[in-house]
């Protein structure tokens, strides 16, 4: 199984929209980054910390905006195949917590937050837990 059953419903849009228009798209849909395509291509990311640092720290006026003006671009991309450990690793050491996934032409199939990649990380290590649990407790044969 490879990253994208980790990746989470992530808007697309298109880079000529406002950030207005994207903010209220990223609040109605719960979600706290946004997909900038053309086409089936990612061209940028928008996140909440883009919203942050590029729009309202530097007094843009988020009406007249562009997407375009403000994404995080461009995007890191990797393959479904990737592991989820060098998928967190990668983000990690490169300061960023969304990941898109392309198919081998370049097409956007999803993105996945590193929060999603973590909870993974630890859901495998409580089944080891448990397993070696298990495995120190159960009585020998005979016992």
């Amino acid at each position: 199984m490879g990253l994208l059953r980790l990746a989470q419903e992530t808007p697309e849009v298109s880079p000529a929209i406002t950030v207005m228009e994207a903010v209220t798209i990223m609040t109605t849909r719960g979600v706290g980054a946004l997909a900038v395509t053309n086409g089936r291509k990612i061209v940028g990311v928008f996140t909440e910390r883009d919203l942050m640092s590029r729009v309202v720290a530097k007094r843009r006026d988020p009406e007249t905006t562009t997407i375009r003006d403000v994404m995080t671009s461009p995007v890191r991309t990797v393959l479904d195949s990737l592991s989820v450990a060098e998928a967190a690793t990668l983000m990690r050491q490169n300061g960023f917590r969304h990941l898109a996934i392309v198919d081998p032409n370049g097409d956007l199939l999803g993105m996945v937050a590193l929060r999603h990649l973590l909870y993974d990380m630890m859901d495998e290590l409580e089944r080891k837990v448990d397993g070696l649990h298990s495995y120190i407790m159960a009585d020998g044969p005979g016992g």
